[in-house]
């Protein structure tokens, strides 16, 4: 097992309702885990080994462009996210819910979740969009200036104050208008069964390519939720209260056959099969931080038409003739796994941008004739490069 296997599988559904919780909204998690898994399929890159989302985050953050989207754009949105259902209302309805659910995590389990967006302060929202923003997901509305610095630093504090710290500097520069939407998801509980640190020791592992490593192992006894399935075994280390739980599946043979597996597997049916049996579980401590752009992952999976700047529909979102369509989606999350329990952020950051404002056909005569000034400016930033005071030009 390389250590990819490890750390997608066993960390990607950390935060999942536990056996108990499976009833609750089982058609809409087991999609909601299939988008995670086909999306996860699409970021492997050779010599990245490890990969690390959070689909909760990337489902709220599309969510709420889903609710400004219209058309073939809505439809392909709706399809990829898996929502399957016949109504924009009715989808929504499904995500606000699970969200709220997941907030009444229970005592001794820590779990945020935060939406807000940024919109340049020349523009209008359609009042449908900012009420189904506030109403379903509860979001957080500020208008922004995008090319002042300022700007980039409110942002990235929100999301550091939404993760707990654990994602920090988000963005590099600053966004460009007319609007920024973000999620940030945070989650740290202590296991129901702590490892023993005295019994963690350095033992090899072993990844995909053939190399070795060596890695500090936990290492524990007891009764744990265990199934073997058809080709491969999966246990549940509960966190405190049972209701959370990481699950960790180990392949016998590829991780991308197994991959494939789970993502056409029913969630409720797979926990249903665990049941509790004594045994041995030995778990890598680490902690990782990933990133990832996701524009060609979500293009693959065939939500391209949100990123056409001549075919997306946004309309529901903003008042005037601007066009909206999705610049770029960057998600970055965080996890730390160590004897005592797990602690886990993400972020999913969506660029909406707009096409050339339609204007009439007005005709004007601007006639350089006398003196006049002239400058070169970075658009995202809003730095001047070079600025000119041409009185007398040659």
């Amino acid at each position: 097992m390389g250590y990819a296997a490890f750390v997608l599988f066993a960390l990607i559904v950390c935060i999942q309702s536990s056996p108990a919780y499976a009833g609750d909204m089982p058609g809409f998690s087991d999609r909601c885990n299939a988008f995670g898994f086909s999306l996860a399929e699409k970021l492997e890159a050779p010599g990245k080994p490890n990969r690390l989302i959070s689909p909760l985050s990337i489902e709220l953050a599309l969510g709420m462009v889903y609710t400004g989207a219209s058309g073939g754009t809505a439809e392909a949105i709706n399809r990829v996210l898996r929502f399957d259902s016949t109504s924009r209302e009715a989808a929504i309805a499904e995500l606000s819910s699970l969200q709220q659910m997941l907030l009444d995590s229970g005592k001794g389990i820590t779990l945020k979740i935060a939406n807000a967006l940024w919109i340049a302060d020349s523009i209008r929202l359609n009042q449908a969009f900012s009420s189904d923003l506030s109403k379903s997901f509860n979001t957080k509305l500020e208008s922004a200036r995008f090319r002042d610095p300022a700007t980039l630093s409110r942002i990235n504090d929100w999301v550091s104050n939404a993760t707990e710290g654990k994602i920090s500097g988000f963005l590099d520069s600053p966004p460009s208008p007319p609007m920024f939407l973000a999620n940030a998801v945070y989650f740290h509980a202590q296991w129901n069964s702590p490892f023993q640190k005295q019994l963690t020791y350095e033992q090899p592992f072993y990844p995909a390519d053939g190399s070795n490593m060596t890695v500090q192992m936990m290492r524990q006894n007891g009764s744990f939720p265990y199934a073997k399935g058809a080709g491969f075994a999966v246990v549940a280390l509960p966190y405190t209260g049972n209701r959370f739980a990481m699950y960790g599946f180990l392949p016998d043979e590829g991780v991308d056959t197994l991959l494939d597996q789970l993502k056409k597997s029913s969630w409720a049916e797979l926990a249903g099969n665990l049941r509790i049996r004594r045994g041995s579980v030995a778990l890598p401590k680490f902690k990782l931080e990933y990133s990832a752009g996701l524009n060609q992952a979500l293009i693959g999976l065939g939500m391209g038409i949100a990123f056409d700047r001549d075919r997306a529909q946004f309309g529901r979102m903003i008042e005037g003739s601007q066009k909206l369509y999705i610049g770029g989606v960057l998600h970055k999350t965080f996890l730390e796994v160590d004897e005592a329990g797990s602690t886990a952020a993400a972020a999913t950051g969506i660029q909406m941008q707009a096409t050339a404002m339609v204007r009439p056909n007005e005709e004007f005569n601007l006639v350089f004739d006398r003196p006049f000034i002239a400058a070169i400016a970075d658009q995202r930033s809003g730095t001047i490069l070079f600025l000119g005071i041409l009185g007398a030009p040659k």
